[in-house]
C-alpha cells in the first residue's frame, strides 16, 4: 500500500518498512535459534530469524522541511543495516581417514545447505549505487516519485541478500573423537 495522503516523515519510515524491513525479515531460516548443525557457531549469527527491527523513525529525518538529501541519507543508512540478512551456504566438514563406528565414519562434507540468515554484522555488504532520479535536491517529491525510490532501494538490497556467504565449518571423524582415542590407551 503506497504512502496516502500528506507525505510525513513517518508516513515515510512506515513505507521504507513495509518495502524494505519487512522484505528483510522474511523467510529467515538461520539464526542464533536455528543453525544448520550443531557445530555451526552461534558468533557466525547477528541474531535469530525473526530478523532486525528497525532502527529508524520519523525523527530520524531531521530538519523542518523533508528534504531529498536526508532521505536519501536515512533511508539507504538504514538499508544498509540488513545486508547481513543474506544466503549463506553452510558446509559441514568432516575430516580424518573415517572408518570408525561413532557418530560422523565417513569424512568429506557430510552437510551443505543454502539459506537465508541472519548473520553478524561482519557479513554487511555495499548496497552499490541506487538512482536518486526523482529524489535529488530541487525535485518536488510525490507519493509516486518516493515509490519508485523506495523500490530501488528494495532491488538493492535483494541483489545483496540473494548473494551467498560461505561458511564452512570443518570437525574430526567423529563427535566421539576425543573418546575414542582416550580409550584406546587404556585397552
Amino acid at each position: 500500500m503506497a504512502i496516502t495522503g500528506d507525505i510525513t516523515k513517518q508516513s515515510i519510515v512506515d513505507r521504507f518498512e513495509d518495502l524494505v524491513t519487512d522484505v528483510a525479515n522474511a523467510s529467515i531460516v538461520r539464526g542464533t535459534n536455528s543453525k544448520p548443525f550443531t557445530e555451526m557457531p552461534n558468533s557466525r549469527y547477528g541474531g535469530t530469524t525473526a530478523g532486525d527491527s528497525i532502527n529508524i523513525t520519523g525523527a530520524s529525518i531531521t530538519g523542518d522541511t523533508i528534504t531529498a538529501s536526508t532521505i536519501r541519507s536515512v533511508l539507504q543508512t538504514e538499508a544498509a543495516k540488513y545486508t547481513n540478512i543474506r544466503k549463506q551456504r553452510a558446509i559441514l566438514t568432516v575430516t580424518g581417514p573415517g572408518g570408525n563406528t561413532g557418530s560422523r565414519p565417513t569424512a568429506g562434507n557430510v552437510s551443505d545447505s543454502t539459506n537465508v540468515a541472519h548473520l553478524d554484522t561482519g557479513n554487511r555488504a555495499s548496497l552499490g549505487s541506487i538512482s536518486t532520479t526523482g529524489v535529488t535536491s530541487g525535485d518536488t517529491i510525490d507519493d509516486a516519485t518516493l515509490e519508485a525510490y523506495f523500490t530501488r532501494i528494495k532491488n538493492a538490497y535483494n541483489t545483496v541478500r540473494n548473494s551467498t556467504i560461505t561458511d564452512t565449518i570443518s570437525v574430526c571423524h567423529a563427535s566421539c573423537h576425543s573418546s575414542c582415542h582416550g580409550s584406546r590407551g587404556r585397552r
